[in-house]
C-alpha cells in the first residue's frame, strides 16, 4: 500500500484557488483541526497573479510613506508605523513567487545583485550611510543562501555562511539577520509539503514579523504585524480573478527610481 505524497500549496489546485481536503475520515479530532487551520491558512496566504500585485501595490504605497517620513525628518509616528508592513509583504509575496519553480534560479539571483548595486546610489543620495546595503540585497543575499544551501556542497554551505557573516554588519538598515530569517521563512512556507510544517513555520511568521522592528519599538514590532495581517486578510477576501498587471521588474525599478527622486527633492 503506497501513500500518495503531499504537494505544497502552491504546486495544488488549491494554490490556484481550490481548498485541501483531509487525509482520510479516520482522522482524529486533532487532525481534523489541523487539516481545517491548513485549509484556512491556504486560503489566507496563498494569492492569484493579480492579488499578489495588489500586496505588492500596498507594500510599495507602505514603504513610500515610510521613506518620506525619514529622509524629510516629518517624524510622523503614524507614517513610521505603517512603514513597519512593508517587508514582511514583500517577503511574503516573494516567498511564493519563488515557489513556482522547482529551485531558485541563479539568472534571477544576478537580477537582484545588479538592481541591488545600481540602487544603492540613490540609496546613498537619500541620505542613507553608503555603507549600509539596501533592501534589494537583503533578497539577493537570502536568495543566494538558499540556493547555495540546496546543493548541499561543503564549499557552498561555507560561502553561504560567510555571505551572511559579511551582511551583517552592513544591512542595520535592511532589517539585519532576522530580515534573512523572514524571506528564509517565506520562502519554504510555500514549497513545505507537510501540514504540521507549514502550521510551524506560520507559527515563524508571528514570531519573525514582530522581531523585525522589536529592537525600535515595542509599537513598532506590533505594527508590523498588524499592517501585514490586515493587509493580507482584506486582499484574500477579494481580487481572486485579477490578472496581474505589474511588469516583472517593476519593484527594483520603483525602488531605485523612487529613493532618487527624493534624494533630490531632499538636497
Amino acid at each position: 500500500m503506497t501513500c500518495r505524497k503531499r504537494k505544497p500549496w502552491a504546486e495544488t489546485d488549491t494554490g490556484r484557488q481550490t481548498l485541501m481536503t483531509t487525509d482520510n475520515t479516520n482522522t482524529t479530532r486533532n487532525d481534523s483541526l489541523a487539516a481545517r487551520t491548513d485549509t484556512w491558512l491556504q486560503s489566507f496566504l496563498v494569492w492569484s497573479p493579480g492579488q499578489r500585485d495588489i500586496i505588492k501595490t500596498v507594500a510599495l504605497v507602505l514603504m513610500v510613506l515610510d521613506h518620506i517620513n525619514l529622509i524629510f525628518q516629518l517624524k510622523q509616528e503614524w507614517m513610521f508605523l505603517a512603514g513597519r508592513g512593508a517587508f514582511p509583504l514583500f517577503a511574503l509575496v516573494w516567498g511564493l513567487n519563488l515557489s513556482r519553480h522547482a529551485h531558485i534560479r541563479q539568472p534571477a539571483i544576478n537580477r537582484l545583485w545588479g538592481w541591488g548595486i545600481i540602487a544603492q546610489f540613490a540609496y546613498y543620495l537619500a541620505g542613507f550611510p553608503w555603507y549600509e546595503g539596501n533592501i534589494l540585497f537583503a533578497f539577493a543575499v537570502a536568495a543566494q543562501v538558499l540556493t547555495w544551501c540546496e546543493t548541499r556542497s561543503g564549499w557552498r554551505t561555507a560561502a553561504a555562511i560567510l555571505l551572511m557573516a559579511l551582511w551583517g554588519p552592513l544591512s542595520g538598515t535592511s532589517y539585519g539577520i532576522a530580515g534573512l530569517l523572514m524571506l528564509a521563512v517565506s520562502h519554504r512556507l510555500y514549497r513545505a509539503e507537510d501540514r504540521a510544517e507549514r502550521l510551524a513555520l506560520v507559527a515563524c511568521l508571528l514570531a519573525v514579523i514582530p522581531a523585525l522592528n522589536l529592537a525600535t519599538s515595542d509599537a513598532a514590532a506590533v505594527a508590523g504585524l498588524v499592517m501585514t495581517v490586515l493587509t493580507v486578510g482584506l486582499v484574500s477576501c477579494a481580487g481572486k480573478s485579477l490578472p496581474r498587471f505589474w511588469p516583472g521588474d517593476f519593484f527594483p525599478v520603483f525602488y531605485a527610481c523612487h529613493l532618487a527622486v527624493l534624494g533630490v527633492l531632499a538636497l
